[in-house]
């Protein structure tokens, strides 16, 4: 089982390829993929465990629940889309 740091650790490493581009992910996924049989779950499980930490930091940073952030990015993302879709 991996401790928390590797799951946040993994999460820090494919959110960091994700930003840099397609090509870069393409070929970050395709390592994982050969080093790792379950690499797709691996991942998955660091990328939620990143996104766990960066909200309780970011609710006890603002001093809001971290259900009330979640409603905010989801409302804030509806209209984005809204507005690019016109």
């Amino acid at each position: 089982m991996s401790s928390d740091y590797d799951r946040i650790r993994t999460g820090i490493e494919f959110m960091t390829a994700y930003v840099s581009g397609d090509e870069l992910l393409t070929e970050y996924l395709g390592e994982r993929r050969r080093e790792d049989t379950a690499a797709t779950e691996t991942l998955l499980d660091g990328t939620a465990a990143l996104c766990a930490a960066l909200l309780q930091t970011l609710a006890r940073t603002t001093r809001r629940s971290e259900h009330e952030i979640l409603q905010e990015l989801a409302r804030g993302t509806h209209r984005r889309e809204q507005r690019s879709g016109d």
